[in-house]
């Protein structure tokens, strides 16, 4: 058996090539990342009598560069493992290599293959790689969004600080957005025509304003007590951000309508006609929290054997600080993916009012001595074993067993 290792970057990929003893079975090489060059590979396989029963290729999934050749060579036959780099480095301190260059980093991961002890990662099949591709830009779309609103928010208050006193107290409001982005400061709205404003109003479907209001709007605005300092200035920037905001908030409908897509159901009387579908029969779990599983646990909940791993992996565990006199314990974790800890905490929420069985155990948890915070976490703790064991099973909720069990 020969095992093969490589390093990849953006540009190009350095080859190490070891045999049974673990020696060089050939001159370390390098190529570019690009097709040819992939077809120059298979042939410096060929041309080594390397064929694809007696080689194992490893490559370490650092950043985005390892999957097109990753698919490249899966596609053409040969066994590829993908690896975590916390693996990578660990073996490398076993060897002691202390420098880092990637010829010795092709040849940490040819040695790891050749151990035989490395656990080879998850790599998504094409529906669970597009929910990640998809989820994990609606996170950030989100996190961009309340960014922005904080901002505007801020700079509201000053350009307008009585505004939460008027009808437009929710400023992100598709009809309040529409009136400060034509008047974004007091000093604009208290020269502002009732007439005008109502004509911007009443060209949005289902607004509630009425001329009362409207003319409320502008005495307040009329006595503000906002000096006018920078007003234009100021103006423009809360326009600017408002209209941000409108664009995220169109970007992460075309994405829901994708991901709604991605899991409507086949067939309306079969309960697991989609990935994951079983799930939606937890009182609290919804679609947006669905794809977010999904996409981390996969399709059947392949990527971890237990519930105890996924916990470690989104970080549910207390953490415990000890230096002589000082002891901190009973801190939650901040490891593990942000976005699916967040997912599994809002579900938490939602279960207090949906769940009848989740809200058992929150409450025991409390009358425990937890905290409100630590009987959430606990409820969200049963949810992600739940959910996976659920996956394994295919079968829908039975509360029965949850009640039991909490």
């Amino acid at each position: 058996m020969h095992y093969l290792g490589f390093d990849v970057s953006k540009s190009d990929s350095r080859f190490v090539i070891l045999d049974d003893q673990g020696e060089r079975f050939a001159k370390a090489f390098t190529l570019q990342n690009d097709k040819p060059n992939f077809q120059k590979l298979l042939e410096r396989l060929k041309e080594l009598n390397l064929s694809k029963e007696n080689l194992l290729i490893g490559i370490e999934a650092t950043g985005i560069w390892w999957e097109n050749l990753y698919s490249y060579l899966t596609e053409a036959g040969f066994k590829v493992v993908v690896l975590n780099p916390h693996q990578t480095n660990k073996f490398r301190e076993a060897l002691r290599k202390k420098a880092k260059t990637d010829d010795i980093d092709a040849y940490i991961i040819a040695g790891l293959l050749r151990s035989k002890e490395y656990a080879s990662s998850y790599v998504p099949e094409e529906l669970i790689q597009t929910l990640r591709e998809l989820t994990r830009l609606r996170y950030e779309l989100i996190k961009d969004r309340r960014n922005y609103e904080r901002q505007a928010a801020s700079l509201l208050s000053l350009v307008f600080p009585e505004y939460e006193k008027t009808a437009i107290k929710n400023p992100f409001a598709i009809a309040s957005t529409a009136i400060l982005k034509a008047y974004p400061t007091a000093k604009d709205l208290s020269l502002a025509k009732p007439k005008h404003i109502e004509k911007i109003v009443r060209s949005i479907k289902g607004n509630n304003f009425n001329i009362d209001e409207i003319q409320e709007l502008i005495d307040t605005a009329r006595d503000s007590i906002y000096s006018g300092r920078a007003k234009d200035a100021r103006g423009l920037n809360l326009c600017i951000l408002l209209s941000h905001i409108e664009h995220i908030d169109e970007s992460i409908k075309e994405l829901d309508v994708n991901i709604e897509n991605l899991l409507s159901p086949t067939k309306a009387d079969d309960i697991n006609s989609f990935p994951g579908a079983n799930l939606l029969t937890i009182p609290g779990i919804g679609p947006k929290t669905l794809v977010v599983i999904l996409q981390a646990v996969g399709s059947n909940g392949q990527v971890f054997a237990s519930g105890i791993k996924l916990i470690g992996h989104i970080g549910f565990f207390p953490q415990i600080y000890e230096s002589g006199e000082t002891r901190t314990d009973n801190r939650i974790s901040q490891r593990g993916p942000k976005m699916l800890r967040w997912a599994f905490y809002i579900a938490a929420v939602a279960c207090l009012r949906h769940n009848q069985e989740m809200r058992t155990l929150y409450n025991k948890k409390l009358s425990q001595g937890k905290t409100a915070k630590q009987a959430l976490i606990c409820v969200a703790k049963k949810l992600a074993h739940l959910c996976l064991s659920m996956l394994k099973s295919g079968e829908p909720y039975k509360p029965q067993r949850v009640f039991v069990c909490a």
